[in-house]
């Protein structure tokens, strides 16, 4: 499963790159990978621009020009691949963007999840994940605090999202 690194890795590659591009289409071809989203809600993204691509935990996060947010959790085998229009064999769902790319979420075992959630089920969501390790914000003293506030072993603390976000 890509942890911390490699999504943080992915999200800021996926920012320089898709900022300010266009949505022009949206094909879903595996519906099994949607979740809370119906292939119809999702083509809400249609003819959005990108505004940014972030990572909140272990999801990279693609924010578009009306407020709309995509999800991305690829789990062990979900993959985004930006390029030309290739139509690859284990595609789910395809982005075309203007200028002729495609971004598409390739899972060979259909494990990893795409969601476009209202703001409300955002803000949920986002509120019941803990600090980011990354956050400057995360002092050595809340860090400590996380960790001194459960009796449970270490790695399984550092483990728990709802405590701190994005380690595996």
């Amino acid at each position: 499963m890509p942890e911390l690194p490699e999504t943080e890795t992915i999200a800021r590659d996926l920012d320089a790159a898709l900022r300010e591009a266009t949505v022009r289409e949206v094909n879903v071809l595996r519906e099994d990978v949607l979740r809370t989203s119906s292939a119809r809600e999702l083509n809400r993204v249609a003819n959005q621009r990108i505004t940014s691509v972030f990572r909140r935990a272990k999801a990279i996060v693609m924010e578009f020009s009306r407020g709309d947010r995509l999800v991305v959790v690829p789990r062990f085998t979900g993959a985004l691949l930006l390029g030309e229009s290739a139509n690859r064999p284990y595609a789910c769902v395809t982005l075309s963007l203007d200028g002729g790319r495609q971004l598409e979420y390739v899972d060979v075992r259909r494990l990893g999840t795409l969601t476009l959630p209202t703001p409300e089920q955002y803000a949920a969501w986002d509120a019941g994940l803990g600090p980011e390790p990354l956050d400057p914000a995360l002092t050595s003293e809340r860090f400590s605090g996380i960790l001194r506030g459960s009796s449970r072993a270490v790695k399984t603390v550092l483990m728990d999202q709802k405590r701190l976000a994005g380690v595996g």
